[in-house]
């Protein structure tokens, strides 16, 4: 983030939210912080920050095969590293793709939704979470908007990938008989994180 746009954001928190959209902009600074500590076992993967770009790469790859996706994802990571690292080598950047997207065709995960589908579990984290925020109220406008824009029907798609396991947990979670820690912990027992 460029040094004015920050300043642009600060001041607009300090100087011009009324004390509605204030409190929305502290509810999601807490959200924030929370969310770093949760997800630091990610590898610093930040779900948050990723999710509207990896949703739109994860839908391409929904019509597609296993394959398909796999390589959708991994250009938009090699994208990213790129962007971000632009001195990183091939060897650098095929060793992290490895390692954040070790190549499961031959293993049985057990992560593959009703369409077959066995999404990386990085990308299914960020799915669920658009999903449960989503259903609970906890999406921003913007990013409601991002999602309907990019994936029409963004919200089919998601739950027809999730595994069984998966379900279960989102509709105990939504329904509130599991609470978000332990929510949480159960997805990332499923997807082996």
């Amino acid at each position: 983030m460029a040094r004015s746009e920050l300043e642009s954001i600060i001041d607009y928190i300090l100087n011009k939210a009324d004390p509605g959209e204030f409190e929305v902009i502290a509810k999601a600074c807490e959200r924030r912080r929370r969310d770093m500590g949760k997800y630091a076992g990610l590898g610093g993967l930040n779900p948050g920050a990723l999710a509207g770009k990896m949703a739109a790469s994860v839908q391409e790859g929904l019509t597609g095969s296993v394959t398909g996706l796999r390589n959708t994802v991994r250009d938009y990571v090699t994208r990213i590293v790129r962007q971000k690292e632009p001195g990183a080598s091939d060897d650098d950047i095929e060793a992290l793709l490895d390692q954040v997207l070790p190549d499961r065709s031959s293993e049985e995960t057990g992560r593959a939704g009703e369409d077959g589908v066995d999404l990386p579990p990085e990308a299914m984290v960020m799915m669920v979470r658009d999903f449960c925020d989503y259903s609970l109220g906890m999406m921003p406008p913007s990013k409601q908007q991002e999602l309907w824009e990019g994936i029409p029907e963004w919200q089919d798609q998601y739950w027809k990938s999730f595994s069984p396991e998966i379900k279960a947990f989102v509709k105990a979670r939504l329904e509130a008989r599991l609470d978000e820690e332990a929510f949480w912990s159960a997805v990332f027992s499923v997807l082996g994180i």
